[in-house]
C-alpha cells in the first residue's frame, strides 16, 4: 500500500501473517491428526512431549511445520499482497527478466560461504548471554531435538520430503514474506538499502528464536536482501535461500546414510582453515561477479 505510511503496513502484514499462523497452525494439527488416526488433544500432547518415542512424531512435525510455513508465512504475505495491497506476486519484480548466468553466480555465493556461516555460528554459540545463557541454551537444546525428528531420513523418499519442508517452502515462504513485503517497506520508510537491508535481516533472524545462531542467520538474511536489491527480481534470493538449506539437507541425510562424517551434518561444523579461506574467496568472487551482471538493474546502488 503505497499511499500509506510503510509502519502502517508493517503492523498490517504482522497481523495478517500472525492470523494465518494461527490458523495454519490448527489445520496442521488438525490434519496431522486425522493422518496418524489421534484426536486433536494426543496429537498436541505428542508435540508438547519433545523427548516421545511416538513412532509417527516424525509425521506429526512433517505436516505442521509444511503448513505453519507454506499457508501462514507463504499465505500470510499472499493474503497481504492480494487482498490488502492489492498487488500480485509479479509486483515484488522490478526486473522481472531471469539473468541465466547470474542464477549460477547465486548458486556458487549461496554454497560457498557456507564455510564462513559455519565459522561465525560457532563463533555465535560461544557468546555468553549472562542471567539468560542458561534458559536460552535449553531453549536451544530443545528445538533442536525437535529438529532431529524433523530431519530424521531413513530412504531417499524421506530425503525429498524434508528437502521439501526445509529447502522449498520456506525459500517460497520466508523470502515473500522478508525480503518481498518486509524489506521493500522498510526501503520506503528509510529510503536507504543498506539499512533497510540488515534491519530485515536480523528481524528475519530473530523471529526464528534461535539466538545461538543468531548473527550467522542475520548475516545469510542481509546477504538475500542485497541479492534482492541487486537483482529486482524475488526469484534471486528464493533460490539462494534454497541452496543453502538444500545443501544443510543433502549433507544431513549423506551423514545419516554413513556416506560422510556424522560431524559435517551439524549446522557448526568447523572446516578446515584452508577450506574456509578457499570457500571465502570464491564466496567473494561469485558475489562480485553476480553484482556486476546486476549493477545496471534499476536498484542497483553505489556502496
Amino acid at each position: 500500500m503505497k499511499n500509506t505510511h510503510p509502519l502502517f503496513n508493517l503492523i498490517i502484514i504482522t497481523l495478517v501473517v500472525f492470523g494465518a499462523s494461527v490458523v495454519a497452525q490448527f489445520v496442521g494439527i488438525l490434519t496431522a491428526s486425522l493422518v496418524v488416526g489421534k484426536d486433536l488433544v494426543e496429537v498436541t500432547n505428542i508435540l508438547l512431549e519433545k523427548s516421545s518415542n511416538f513412532p509417527q512424531q516424525r509425521e506429526i512435525l512433517w505436516i505442521i511445520q509444511a503448513f505453519s510455513l507454506l499457508a501462514g508465512l507463504g499465505g500470510g504475505a499472499f493474503l497481504y499482497q492480494s487482498w490488502v495491497a492489492r498487488g500480485s506476486f509479479s509486483d515484488l519484480n522490478l526486473n522481472p527478466k531471469i539473468d541465466r548466468p547470474a542464477l549460477l553466480w547465486v548458486i556458487a555465493v549461496f554454497f560457498f560461504v557456507l564455510p564462513l556461516i559455519a565459522q561465525i555460528m560457532q563463533w555465535n554459540k560461544e557468546i555468553h548471554f549472562g542471567i539468560f545463557d542458561e534458559s536460552i541454551r535449553q531453549t536451544e537444546a530443545e528445538l533442536e531435538l525437535l529438529t532431529q525428528k524433523l530431519t530424521q531420513m531413513h530412504d531417499f523418499g524421506d530425503f525429498l520430503i524434508v528437502l521439501l519442508i526445509i529447502a522449498i517452502i520456506p525459500a517460497f515462504a520466508e523470502e515473500f514474506l522478508f525480503r518481498g513485503l518486509v524489506q521493500n517497506e522498510f526501503l520506503r520508510w528509510f529510503k536507504n538499502p543498506h539499512l533497510a537491508v540488515w534491519v530485515t535481516g536480523a528481524i528475519f533472524s530473530a523471529i526464528h528464536f534461535q539466538f545461538l545462531g543468531f548473527f550467522p542467520r542475520m548475516i545469510l538474511g542481509a546477504l538475500l536482501g542485497y541479492v534482492y536489491v541487486w537483482s529486482g527480481n524475488i526469484f534471486y534470493p528464493m533460490l539462494g535461500h534454497f541452496v543453502n538449506n538444500g545443501v544443510q539437507v543433502l549433507a544431513l541425510y549423506l551423514a545419516q546414510r554413513n556416506l560422510v562424517s556424522e560431524e559435517i551434518g551439524k549446522d557448526d561444523y568447523q572446516f578446515p582453515f584452508l577450506v574456509t579461506l578457499s570457500f571465502g574467496l570464491l564466496f567473494a568472487i561469485s558475489l562480485h561477479f553476480f553484482y556486476k551482471r546486476q549493477k545496471a538493474n534499476a536498484q542497483t546502488f553505489e556502496t
